[in-house]
């Protein structure tokens, strides 16, 4: 991908042709599909930092590799990923293979994305010994990897930490990028840090285990890069629709991701980009209690949302809408709420920590040709957002 200026400070995002293009309901069957017997690495560039993702069978003996040398090391997980075939073998291959002096177990989900959670595992690192030196393993979905990460930011006040994500939307994007947060009440990721691993470790085969619901989920971050670079919306589209998940399709999606943090590391221009869909998503989310909707059911309904609104505004029209939620729904993913939950949601927007002293600022495509492309910083009248309110809450 590439970065292409624009006067009026709105950012596009390019193809890698070189173009201006870029970019629930319960699932009855999912093909996800092991990972190579050679992983594919890639190289993640974030602040003069440099770290291998490694995408492949990698699950347990890269993650040993990782480990050893340090002094100690804290396992951070949630009890579900810990009961798997791949948890069980990644945490006694950490104690045969490493010095293992804790095994923090998070709620699951966001129940664990808490600042209460992130001071509990704190005062564990703490009583197990561990030092500057010592390593944060965060071994599973975008929640645990979220929270882990955070933790390894602020305590001491920063220690190492390898991402190990253990569902397709930790993979292609919560892990990648250095991203760490936890939830406030009213506000998804509210607060974090930046602070990127020192490896990501991502193994397809976890994803046998998965709930239908899960995978989907994940689904929704995958379409994101297709709604990025529409000139692979068909082909990103068509492996939703199967439920065909492999190691090639994860690396795609953990290499876009990676080339615009490289480029722009702490968000403040293209790597805006990336929310497409986040702003009513985290909303959503919200308006939810971080419980009704998964994040990936939540940023399809933002999607949907924002090709809406740029309906509305005139940047896109009936053929580019119906393009964007024919791959949604083809995924099994919701493209509304109820009305009351909309509203519920964009009040809270009000507390998006991408708002502006001049209010919220939208990730929107733009009709060019026969396709679109994405920018960033877009405003947009609040009878415009007001109206999109009301029509995505009568979407099903």
């Amino acid at each position: 991908m590439r970065r292409r200026a624009n006067p009026g400070g709105v950012g596009r995002l390019a193809g890698a042709d070189g173009g201006r293009r870029v970019a629930g309901r319960p699932l009855a069957r999912t093909r996800p599909l092991a990972g190579p017997a050679t992983p594919v690495v890639l190289e993640a560039r974030q602040e003069g930092r440099r770290y291998p993702i490694e995408i492949g069978d990698v699950l347990p003996a890269r993650l040993v590799a990782v480990a050893a040398g340090r002094d100690r090391v804290a396992l951070v997980s949630c009890a579900r990923v810990l009961a798997t075939p791949l948890g069980r073998r990644a945490e006694a291959a950490l104690r045969r293979g490493a010095p293992l002096a804790a095994t923090v177990v998070l709620p699951d989900g966001e129940r664990g994305k808490t600042l209460a959670q992130v001071e509990r595992a704190a005062i564990r690192l703490l009583e197990a010994g561990l030092t500057r030196k010592s390593l944060v393993v965060g071994l599973g979905g975008g929640a645990v990897t979220d929270a882990a990460g955070f933790l390894a930011a602020v305590f001491m006040r920063g220690v190492d930490w390898v991402a190990v994500p253990t569902t397709l939307l930790a993979m292609v994007d919560a892990a990648v990028g250095g991203k760490t947060a936890v939830n406030l009440p009213v506000a998804k990721n509210a607060v974090g840090a930046f602070h990127p691993p020192v490896a990501v470790l991502s193994d397809p085969r976890t994803l046998a285990t998965l709930p239908a619901r899960e995978l989907s989920s994940g689904l929704g971050e995958v379409l994101k890069y297709g709604f990025l670079r529409p000139e692979s919306l068909p082909r990103v589209a068509e492996a939703a629709r199967l439920r065909r998940v492999d190691a090639p399709l994860v690396a795609e999606c953990a290499r876009a991701k990676a080339e615009v943090v490289a480029r722009d590391p702490t968000e403040k221009g293209e790597r805006k980009l990336l929310n497409l869909g986040h702003t009513f998503g985290h909303g959503v989310e919200a308006a939810g209690g971080f419980s009704r909707w998964t994040h990936g059911e939540a940023v399809a309904v933002g999607m949907s949302f924002a090709f809406r609104l740029a309906r509305r505004l005139g940047r896109v029209g009936d053929a580019e809408v119906e393009r964007a939620e024919a791959a949604i729904r083809g995924a099994g993913l919701p493209l509304g709420i109820p009305a009351a939950a909309a509203r519920r949601a964009l009040t809270l927007m009000g507390h998006d920590k991408k708002r502006t002293a001049k209010g919220l600022r939208w990730v929107l495509p733009s009709q060019r040709g026969g396709a679109w492309v994405v920018e960033w910083d877009v405003p947009a009248a609040g009878t415009a957002v007001d109206a999109t309110v009301r029509e995505i809450g009568g979407t099903r």
